[in-house]
């Protein structure tokens, strides 16, 4: 199965390696300080050619020691931000349960080695293994200044062994005599799929024959692409070669039938956003130099595996992916209900639509979900999503425990009187009062000890019938004195926190990235369209 959430919060140890990249940077390739100072002007330059004037960018476009530098000093720390969050996430673990466990990494389209970099950065269980890198791109410069940055990252560390690294220079259907037990290729895919219907899928499916030779029996492939929605077109095509030719999903679809965002003309795309607030403050500062600020980041990606898992629900329940952010739903007209959140998904049934009765009891996008499935569920008029109502009516109530048997000592106690005992007084009244499951936190996820482990997390953990019952607080007064705790009657100081239930962390329906007019054409003009409701996917992916 798998984890519960694809995209955790960044390690300490991870943005702290992040943070010291630049001089592993400059050891690589040492720039002058004009050089420095016009860097912002060149990494806007080098993103308009990535997106909306890719037309006019040449395949050698890295051969520009300008446009180099922009890559290594911008997009490699954005992607490896992004990869390192989703590594972790889907728990990449090349060599399996064995601590000694040789494996193979096959990194197509490498570029500047993105991938081993993340790998080392966010993974660092997997330094001590013998793992061996075959890092393929037609363009050998980025390679050799990526493998001199990595070697300068891992010589605090003692040193990059036991790990080889080879760099191959070739097109990403070169054939290699290793198999992979992973393959990765990301930022790439747009370089050997064309645009045109008719093309793409068969090219896709040429290239997923391709990928699938190149595994072991056991090997796993892992694809990302821009959250953008010519991307997720992409990977809807290359998806169903490799369904065609014997892989098996394991993340982020949630089945093995049509995908039901594939972002073909104006219909919703598979595509994530995430916070951003965890990078660098010297990357972020990069970006709002070359007026290019992120707020979060997007990708689109798949993982296939020749071995696959087994995707089926509890009966009468369905496996569903959160796909967007949170948003209001409209109430319709006159009828007097109670507003609604919702978000879009995917299940086996197609594009689902959450919906909620409070905004931060949507999971986080990522979030895979075992939900009741209703027996004629509505259709959403705006979108055509199936509309999968959660609530007090969908989530099984907890079994009352049973009263338990007075003790001895309190029925000697209470034997002699035989008046009515008195209320419990109001400090004991909210100490008998039973305690939430477990609180919510930023954004609608439930904290949890077993994050990444492989586990679902069902209805019956996201949200309890307490929960929902606190959709309309009493008005709250001010305490007496007397009903103070000690140490705010001293003046001392105040409980750290929020209250229970109340969402901690920015919400992730509104992305602001405005990289370029491409995106905000790709957007669309409806609000909070299924593809990307009420924000923007990030752009900036380019070449790995």
């Amino acid at each position: 199965m798998s984890p519960e959430q694809l995209f955790p919060r960044p390690s300490r140890e991870f943005l702290t390696l992040l943070a010291g990249l630049p001089k592993h940077l400059d050891a690589a390739m040492p720039m002058r300080k004009q050089h420095r100072r016009e860097l912002p002007g060149d990494i806007r330059h080098l993103s308009h050619l990535l997106t909306d004037e890719r037309g006019d960018l040449r395949r050698d476009y890295l051969a520009d020691p300008a446009a180099l530098s922009a890559y290594l000093r911008y997009f490699l720390p954005w992607n490896i931000y992004r990869l390192g969050v989703l590594f972790n996430g889907l728990a990449i673990d090349p060599g399996g349960d064995n601590p000694d466990g040789a494996a193979t990494i096959v990194d197509l389209g490498t570029g500047p080695l993105t991938a081993p970099l993340t790998l080392w950065m966010s993974r660092p269980h997997l330094r001590k293994r013998p793992l061996t890198f075959i890092c393929v791109d037609r363009a050998p410069k980025p390679m050799r200044l990526g493998l001199d940055a990595l070697h300068s990252l891992a010589a605090g560390q003692g040193g990059l062994a036991p790990w080889k690294v080879t760099i191959v220079k070739g097109p990403l259907d070169a054939r290699l005599r290793e198999k992979a037990d992973l393959l990765i290729m990301a930022n790439a895919l747009n370089e050997v799929l064309h645009r045109g219907e008719g093309d793409m899928l068969e090219n896709a499916d040429a290239l997923a024959w391709h990928l699938a030779g190149m595994l072991t029996p056991t090997g796993e492939i892992c694809v990302v692409e821009p959250g953008i929605r010519p991307s997720a077109h992409l990977l809807a095509a290359l998806r169903r070669g490799f369904l065609h030719h014997g892989l098996n999903p394991v993340a982020p679809c949630p089945h093995d039938g049509p995908c039901p965002m594939s972002g073909r003309g104006y219909t919703a795309w598979c595509h994530f956003n995430f916070d951003a607030e965890s990078a660098p403050n010297w990357l972020k500062s990069l970006s709002d130099e070359a007026r290019l600020p992120k707020d979060n980041v997007s990708l689109s990606f798949l993982r296939f595996s020749a071995r696959g898992r087994k995707l089926e629900a509890t009966p009468g329940k369905a496996l569903v992916r959160a796909v967007s952010g949170p948003f209001e739903l409209p109430a319709p007209a006159g009828s007097g209900e109670a507003r609604r959140f919702g978000q879009y998904a995917c299940s086996e049934h197609g594009m689902t639509l959450i919906s909620m009765p409070q905004k931060h009891l949507l999971p986080l996008p990522g979030a895979l979900i075992e939900a009741p499935w209703p027996e004629a569920p509505e259709t959403d008029a705006k979108s055509g999503a199936l509309v999968l109502p959660l609530g007090a009516e969908h989530v099984p109530a907890k079994p009352k425990e049973p009263a338990k048997p007075a003790t001895k000592a309190v029925a000697k106690t209470a034997a002699p009187s035989a008046k009515a005992p008195r209320p419990p007084k109001r400090a004991e009244a909210a100490a008998a009062k039973p305690k939430a499951r477990r609180s919510i936190g930023a954004q609608g996820t439930a904290p949890t000890s077993d994050q990444g482990k492989g586990k679902t997390m069902t209805v019956e953990n996201l949200l309890t019938a307490e929960d929902l019952a606190q959709a309309a607080p009493a008005p709250r007064r001010k305490r007496l004195p007397s009903e103070r705790p000690a140490d705010e009657k001293r003046g001392g100081h105040k409980p750290a926190g929020k209250p229970a239930g109340k969402p901690t962390g920015k919400p992730t329906g509104k992305p602001k990235d405005k990289d370029s007019h491409a995106a905000r054409k790709g957007a669309g003009k409806k609000p909070h369209a299924p593809g990307n409701p009420k924000g923007r996917p990030d752009k900036k992916g380019g070449k790995n």
